[in-house]
């Protein structure tokens, strides 16, 4: 009786185990999947964590970028001020250094030689008009003031013959001016029979010898390119 019950047990016992294999090898299946799928997800979010941890750097860079910009931005509108304030202190400085300069060069031109009398009392009387003016900028009004400076700089090296009238002996004539840079002035009459000289401590013209005609309508025609450069014999005024 135990023996016949016994066999059929035995006979059964490879079936359970296939099964039970079978659903072990089942289970591990699925749980490979489910492993291969944690898997693929843990992968995908390293991957995603990887992409934001960059451009989390990249933006911080950007930030880092952006500061400097800021800062130097900043600075430059800092010195920008300072350069602002300097500017209108030079301005307001600036503005009587310029009467005073055209006041300087009016007196200089007064106490000089009576030469170029018209186009040198007409440049300072437009200095004087455009350093009051609010419609020209500062650094207009500088340089034609030293551009009036230069000019007069430049009379002292240069030989120059022009026609002007002149008091001579109380009576305005018109003669030819020899202007030898600023060492000495001359005149001679337009029919070449009379000459003169600017005789400074006096402040009046006063008449050279007829021996000086020649050497002087030389030296007028020189001035005027008229004649080739030569010595000439010429006095100067001396006290």
């Amino acid at each position: 009786m135990l023996l016949t019950l016994a066999i059929p047990a035995i006979s059964q016992q490879p079936a359970d185990i296939q099964e039970e294999q079978a659903a072990l090898q089942q289970a591990a299946g699925q749980s490979q999947d489910r492993v291969e799928s944690l898997d693929d997800e843990t992968m995908s979010m390293v991957s995603a964590y990887n992409r934001e941890l960059s451009r989390a750097e990249e933006l911080q860079t950007y930030n880092d970028n952006m500061r400097q910009l800021l800062a130097s931005q900043a600075a430059e509108r800092e010195r920008f001020n300072v350069e602002l304030r300097e500017v209108e202190q030079v301005r307001q400085a600036i503005v009587p250094l310029m009467v005073e300069m055209v006041e300087v060069l009016d007196n200089f031109i007064s106490l000089d030689q009576p030469m170029l009398v018209e186009e040198r009392q007409a440049r300072i009387n437009q200095l004087q008009s455009i350093v009051t003016r609010a419609d020209v900028e500062i650094a207009e009004k500088y340089r034609r003031i030293m551009e009036s400076y230069l000019i007069e700089a430049e009379y002292g090296q240069s030989l120059e013959a022009y026609e002007a009238q002149i008091p001579i002996g109380g009576v305005e004539r018109t003669v030819d001016i020899l202007r030898v840079g600023r060492v000495a002035l001359y005149y001679l009459s337009l029919n070449r029979e009379e000459a003169g000289i600017w005789n400074p401590e006096t402040g009046r013209w006063s008449t050279l010898s007829d021996d000086y005609l020649g050497s002087l309508d030389y030296a007028l025609r020189m001035a005027r390119e008229q004649a080739p450069p030569n010595l000439v014999n010429l006095p100067l005024w001396t006290r």
